[in-house]
């Protein structure tokens, strides 16, 4: 344990960095934010939404966020069966989070030419998963 922090504050950054490190897995984010722009949603429907993502990282981050409680899955007894996929009261509230992390993103990544001309710009996400 680290001799300058509390107890309670080592066990406080064991929290929040298990939380961020699952939050910044790549297409977390941005499976969130297709949820949030209409929902309920199936997984076709958000994979559509979602502009390169597999079915399987799909499946992965939406299974993630169940288990996180942020998203709800939820199956209709019918035939063939129904999956919708929609933010629980938790995702609610962190795509709300999000929307704030979008303003600021186009406040400081315009500013002063910071913007890769149309066409030339490369997704790269922020972490890597395994």
């Amino acid at each position: 344990m680290n001799q300058d922090l509390t107890k309670e504050q080592t066990q406080e950054c064991l929290l929040l960095h298990s939380a961020w490190n699952d939050l910044t897995k790549v297409w977390t984010l941005p499976v969130i934010h297709a949820l949030g722009l209409k929902q309920p949603a199936r997984f076709n429907d958000l994979k559509r939404r979602i502009s390169g993502i597999s079915a399987t990282s799909l499946s992965e981050r939406l299974t993630q966020l169940d288990h996180r409680k942020i998203v709800e899955r939820k199956v209709y007894p019918e035939t063939p069966p129904r999956v919708e996929y929609a933010l629980t009261r938790k995702g609610i509230e962190l795509h709300e989070w999000l929307g704030h992390l979008a303003e600021w993103v186009k406040k400081w990544d315009r500013q002063g030419g910071a913007t890769p001309e149309p066409g030339t710009e490369k997704v790269r996400p922020l972490a890597r998963t395994r």
